[in-house]
């Protein structure tokens, strides 16, 4: 939806948000004007945006998303749609910021964003033509199989209706929020877990935000913001009852957990309520595990939870060390030492949030530029991360994720050995065919 939307990512002011919303605005008839990918750290005014800015650029509701996904601001014709106002209380887990007299301001962190997000209209043949439009683009950077957090019922059901119409080549793993359970027949449950190329089995909670806005969950405060140590969207009861929702339905967990205190209370729960035996039978993964102390590594190897990495952080997190400070930035993607301690490494980009192509996070775990190299990954660690391990991740490494007989003829090639390049020039690397069950699709 991205690519339908305004991409924000190369603003550098609030006004030039504000130009490009009022310029969309003149020029395009939809009732909504959408868009993700401001970041504020690299904004003249170094602030978010607020409900008024965005008012004098549009009279039309207008919600923009951070880079993260975590925080979002919306104008006042939004927040009026959502029945947000002075009298609105604060979702768990999220909050409504205020101006100094109570108004919201428009900005909205973490669960506070569905209040919107729920209200935005989402037609069946615009999410269609998105969903191609963004298969077509993955399949020309080499991807043939794709996990994907699906946010609602009408996107996995244009993904299931694509997939048999063979509009999309790639295998698809959908991971759905805990709400869409009830949504699905068991019959139907059952027939998507029985398709190789599209298997419906894991659910997707929200455990913080992130470091760049400050919604990661830590155990000790922000170095530059002593005042916040973050926060976490469920609580160890709320956590508990959903995981024990999943254990019922036997569905994989993948829990984001970004900061420490996160993937510890993660770690806990899912080892309180499985014990090893159902982890490892699940598969449960940990979403970024982007800090995570000692006494979590082991207890992550000893269940068996699967450590989702996005390499890519390392690169766009440039500002880690002020979030972090020196001495706690040395723990920030522990890659080589998770590795080490015998926890399972997959792989992925956390697109939109970044660029999608699997040799800039190669390049990013192998070279780690600006972070301490002790946790750099080697070429053939990260290959791994990228392909075998993610097909154990997604229940499908008997048939796909290493080439030999039997599996699925999903591979690329490309323009250069990754194993003969220097580590600069990974990135460089481009994919001169996708080929997906044996048929070229790019």
């Amino acid at each position: 939806m991205l690519l339908r939307t305004l991409d924000l990512s190369r603003s550098r002011s609030i006004e030039q948000i504000k130009k490009r919303v009022a310029k969309r605005t003149s020029t395009e008839s939809k009732d909504w004007i959408l868009g993700r990918g401001w970041d504020h750290e690299k904004l003249r005014e170094r602030r978010y945006p607020t409900r008024e800015d965005l008012d004098g650029a549009s009279s039309k509701p207008v919600f923009l998303k951070r880079i993260c996904g975590h925080v979002a601001v919306a104008n006042s014709a939004a927040l009026s749609i959502a029945g947000i106002d002075n009298r609105s209380s604060n979702p768990s887990g999220g909050e409504i910021v205020r101006d100094s007299e109570g108004n919201p301001n428009g900005v909205l962190k973490e669960t506070a964003i569905e209040l919107v997000e729920n209200r935005v209209p989402e037609p069946m043949d615009l999410t269609r033509k998105a969903l191609v439009s963004a298969s077509t683009k993955l399949a020309r950077l080499g991807l043939t199989s794709l996990h994907c957090i699906v946010g609602s019922l009408t996107e996995l059901n244009a993904l299931r209706d694509l997939k048999r119409e063979r509009k999309i080549p790639q295998s698809i793993y959908p991971i759905i929020p805990p709400k869409l359970v009830d949504s699905l027949e068991a019959s139907r449950l059952s027939e998507a877990r029985s398709e190789d190329t599209f298997q419906v089995r894991a659910l997707k909670l929200y455990l913080d935000g992130s470091l760049g806005a400050r919604t990661a969950a830590l155990n000790e405060p922000y170095h530059d913001d002593p005042t916040s140590s973050g926060m976490l969207t469920l609580s160890n009861e709320q956590l508990t009852m959903v995981v024990s929702k999943a254990r019922d339905s036997n569905f994989q967990l993948c829990i984001h957990a970004i900061g420490d205190k996160a993937v510890d209370l993660a770690v806990q729960v899912l080892g309180e309520t499985f014990g090893a035996e159902g982890c490892r039978l699940l598969r449960h993964r940990i979403e970024h595990s982007s800090i995570v102390n000692e006494e979590s590594m082991k207890e992550m190897q000893r269940l068996g939870i699967i450590a989702s990495v996005q390499p890519r952080f390392v690169y766009s997190d440039r500002w880690a060390g002020e979030r972090l400070g020196a001495e706690r930035l040395p723990q920030l993607y522990p890659f080589a030492s998770l590795n080490k301690a015998g926890i399972m490494l997959t792989a992925g980009s956390d697109c939109p949030v970044e660029d999608p192509n699997p040799f800039e996070g190669i390049w990013s775990a192998v070279a780690r530029p600006g972070f301490d190299k002790k946790e750099r990954l080697t070429v053939s660690e990260s290959l791994v991360a990228y392909t075998k391990n993610p097909a154990y991740a997604s229940f499908s490494e008997g048939f796909r994720g290493t080439l030999g007989p039997g599996n699925a003829a999903d591979m690329v090639v490309l323009d250069g050995d990754p194993y003969e390049s220097s580590v600069e020039s990974l990135r460089k690397i481009r994919v001169l065919r996708t080929i997906i069950a044996g048929k070229v699709v790019s």
